[in-house]
């Protein structure tokens, strides 16, 4: 028989039927996963072998220690779930992962392009912009450090915020 870029639908259904129970078998027995993960478990590693079945010398031994894998992969992701997410003894979550997640990945969002905005502005406009709102400095002040005049430090808070509005926008705003 010549060997083929893929495996054919008679020979995929041959290996499902002949290795399958087994696989299920090792995943439940030897690494405790429960019978409808094992059974996903399964699947994809067939899946897998099916997609790319070149190189593979011994079909058996392959499908085990891809099972094999996939247990303790599939451990390890629902450990690190668990950590991130714990749940409280009645199986309910002890928050709202999606909600806080969400709220959490928008600020974060936010801050950075914010930073990114800032960082290119020109250092007279992050001084201007700096000293008004968040040192609450006037615009008399201002003028006076910079040894300009407040109408001046109006006119170049004015062109400042215009400018980092248009970055803002390029950079693109946190949906």
């Amino acid at each position: 028989m010549a060997p083929s870029a893929h495996v054919e639908r008679s020979t995929a259904e041959d290996l499902y039927l002949e290795h399958a129970f087994l696989l299920r078998r090792i995943a439940v027995r030897k690494f405790a996963i429960p019978d409808d993960e094992a059974e996903a478990l399964v699947h994809d590693v067939f899946v897998e072998y099916l997609v790319r079945p070149r190189g593979v010398h011994n079909v058996r031994n392959y499908l085990i220690a891809a099972v094999c894998n996939a247990s303790r992969n599939y451990w390890r992701a629902k450990q690190t779930r668990e950590r991130h997410f714990p749940s409280h003894s009645d199986g309910m979550p002890a928050e709202i992962p999606g909600r806080v997640e969400a709220d959490v990945l928008e600020g974060l969002s936010l801050r950075m392009t914010i930073g990114a905005t800032l960082a290119r502005l020109g250092t007279r406009c992050r001084e201007v912009l700096r000293r008004y709102y968040l040192e609450e400095e006037n615009a008399a002040s201002i003028a006076a450090a910079l040894d300009t005049t407040p109408s001046n430090v109006n006119y170049l808070m004015h062109i400042c915020r215009k400018k980092a509005r248009a970055i803002y926008d390029t950079i693109g705003r946190p949906r």
